[in-house]
């Protein structure tokens, strides 16, 4: 005659007795924006296991509030499921490429495209992905000389820079250039023999 155990099915799976899942609200966020990342915490059952400690750890950026209230940010956060085997946590997108979430043996990845803005001053907007920066030179009126002059105090942050020179003619005047040195300096010269008051259009782009 066989006898049956009392033993308990969660003493018998130990951990494996406990499933977590992470589950995001964006896969393909753009840069800089933020998502919500839930951490569920079932039994073998489906049913919620709460006042489950967790750790969660982000491959690179950090986790800025728990369960919708501000904390100091960190990549890695440890946090307490509710009655509904829950929490949340809010993470800023503030680095390109694939991103890893994990939480106890679950991983989970999200991948954080798109432009963002580093520079916006004066008519000069340089924005830049993952790759790839480019800088809008849009002015009304501007005197180009007939030597390269910088404009006053326009560079491009450093980690963004080109690594040789890049050169674009203006849109409404091919004869007026606009130079973006290796070392930041933006850069414009009349190339028509004496100096040019006017309107300056151009796009400027290089990989980084």
């Amino acid at each position: 005659m066989s006898e049956r155990s009392n033993v308990s099915i969660s003493d018998i799976l130990g951990e494996n007795y406990k499933i977590t899942n992470i589950e995001c609200s964006d896969y393909n966020p753009q840069i800089d924006g933020n998502i919500t990342v839930t951490i569920t915490v079932t039994d073998v059952f489906g049913d919620a296991i709460s006042n489950e400690s967790v750790t969660v750890t982000a491959s690179e950026g950090n986790f800025t509030q728990l369960n919708g209230t501000s904390i100091t940010a960190a990549a890695t956060v440890t946090a307490t499921t509710n009655i509904s085997g829950q929490f949340t946590l809010t993470y800023t997108c503030t680095e390109w490429g694939l991103i890893t979430f994990s939480a106890n043996t679950v991983n989970k990845q999200i991948l954080v495209k798109g432009y963002k803005t580093i520079k916006n001053d004066s008519g000069i907007t340089v924005r830049a992905n993952e790759d790839t920066v480019e800088c809008r030179v849009v002015l009304s009126s501007t005197t180009f000389t007939t030597s390269f002059t910088q404009f006053t105090g326009q560079t491009i942050p450093e980690g963004y820079r080109p690594n040789g020179s890049v050169t674009c003619p203006c849109y409404n005047n091919t004869n007026l250039l606009v130079v973006i040195l290796s070392n930041g300096n933006i850069m414009r010269r009349s190339m028509t023999g004496s100096n040019y008051t006017g309107a300056c259009d151009c796009l400027l782009t290089w990989k980084y």
